[in-house]
């Protein structure tokens, strides 16, 4: 099974931010980024703008998800008392294709889905079918044996590309992971979430309802 690893730099250049935690840009793509972002302060913005932009950077971070993906987290949210906006990007981080790219178990969103499509991914020793799959407190994520040698590879690969890099990385607390048997288990929601870039919440939960 081929594992897509492609990096694209124009997605930054799109939001004026570095978005991706294990890639490091170029001088040259750097400069293109902060020209970008200049060009975006000078000129005014409406507000529908600013919701769609935020839809769009939050659709890109996380794979590219769709418009009907974000109105069923929308849904899903309201079943929970608390923030919107902090229950929505909550689930974002509890969806299973979430977590693989977050504990280097793939190394971009594509990848995780090739995965879990292929089902080679068990929650708690069932196979998971969907991407979407949303972690509950104990569950245990681990994969199929014929798998492992790549999942294995994944982690050392996305491991040296960020210490070559030197990015960044903020460690991921409500997960308990064992890199030697490729298991990891769902601690809690995580209370504090760290972006790439600056993030409105309250936009994206606007722009949906």
């Amino acid at each position: 099974m081929k594992m897509h690893k492609q990096f694209k730099a124009k997605p930054c250049k799109r939001f004026g931010a570095a978005l991706w935690k294990h890639r490091k840009l170029t001088l040259k793509q750097e400069k293109a980024i902060l020209l970008n972002k200049k060009k975006m302060n000078m000129s005014k913005i409406s507000n529908f703008s600013l919701q769609l932009r935020a839809k769009q950077l939050v659709s890109t971070l996380y794979g590219q998800l769709r418009l009907q993906q974000f109105k069923q987290l929308i849904r899903k949210s309201e079943k929970y008392k608390g923030k919107m906006a902090h229950i929505l990007f909550s689930l974002l981080e509890k969806r299973v294709d979430s977590c693989l790219v977050q504990l280097k178990f793939a190394p971009t969103f594509l990848a995780a889905r090739q995965l879990i499509n292929h089902q080679k991914v068990f929650v708690n020793n069932q196979i998971v079918k969907s991407p979407s799959f949303i972690l509950n407190p104990g569950d245990l994520i681990s994969f199929k044996d014929d798998t492992k040698e790549m999942i294995a590879a994944n982690v050392q690969t996305v491991s040296q590309q960020q210490q070559n890099q030197q990015v960044q990385i903020y460690k991921s607390l409500h997960f308990e992971v064992n890199y030697k048997t490729l298991e990891a288990i769902f601690l809690f929601s995580p209370q504090q979430i760290h972006y790439p870039t600056q993030i409105e919440p309250e936009l994206i939960v606007k722009s949906l309802r």
